[in-house]
């Protein structure tokens, strides 16, 4: 099996409301009605998807959050999906848009379909890059199916929250013994340390939470 990720520049709706700010388009479903059309459900983190750029929406519903507007509608596609169909890909959701690019997820039984794919994909879009790996075991395919969802987990943090747990976790705050300290992190943030272990914390529990059953 072959595990492909393709990035590609966007000029539609989706990735031209992510383009020069930090919000994030994640979509969750997608599925190629009839005649480019596509039916999907997503998540706007950051800011909405604006009114101009609606314009290949044919249907197009929200939900508000405090974290994120939910989004389903039905949309003009680039044939990424019907390509996707036709090579007999798997989708691995979600799909992400983000600063004016989208980046797509699918699995192949055979290497031969994989760049069968990709070489449709290049003919109605500019791929930015793409790869791919090897997966040998379900296992893996959990593996990386967890890695995808973690922007979902994530939804329910604050843009600081986000920063400063990456930064704890990434200079080994979580790890025993630590490698680095509280007083660290509160210095790259030019934040007090208490301030530093409240959002540390927030972010912690916040995670737990979609891990944990009440």
């Amino acid at each position: 099996m072959y595990f492909l990720s393709v990035h590609v520049d966007g000029d539609c709706s989706l990735s031209k409301s992510t383009e020069n700010n930090e919000s994030k388009i994640i979509i969750s479903n997608i599925y190629n009605i009839v005649n480019g059309t596509n039916s999907m459900i997503g998540y706007s983190i950051g800011s909405s998807i604006n009114d101009i750029y609606r314009k290949d929406f044919n249907t197009i519903r929200f939900s508000k959050g405090k974290y994120a507007d939910m989004f389903a509608g039905t949309k003009t596609g680039h044939n990424i999906m019907k390509s996707i169909i036709e090579t007999g890909g798997i989708p691995m959701y979600p799909f992400i848009a983000y600063n004016g690019g989208e980046s797509y997820f699918i699995m192949h039984f055979e290497r031969l379909s994989m760049m069968h794919n990709i070489d449709l994909i290049e003919k109605n879009n500019k791929i930015k890059y793409y790869d791919y790996i090897t997966v040998k075991s379900g296992d893996g395919i959990m593996d990386i199916s967890r890695q995808l969802n973690r922007e979902i987990s994530l939804l329910n943090l604050t843009v600081t929250e986000k920063k400063v747990i990456q930064e704890a976790f990434n200079n080994g705050y979580l790890d025993w013994p630590r490698t680095t300290n509280l007083d660290d992190i509160a210095k790259k943030f030019s934040i007090s340390k208490p301030t530093a272990l409240f959002h540390i914390r927030n972010a912690e529990r916040k995670i737990l939470s979609g891990l944990i059953s009440k």
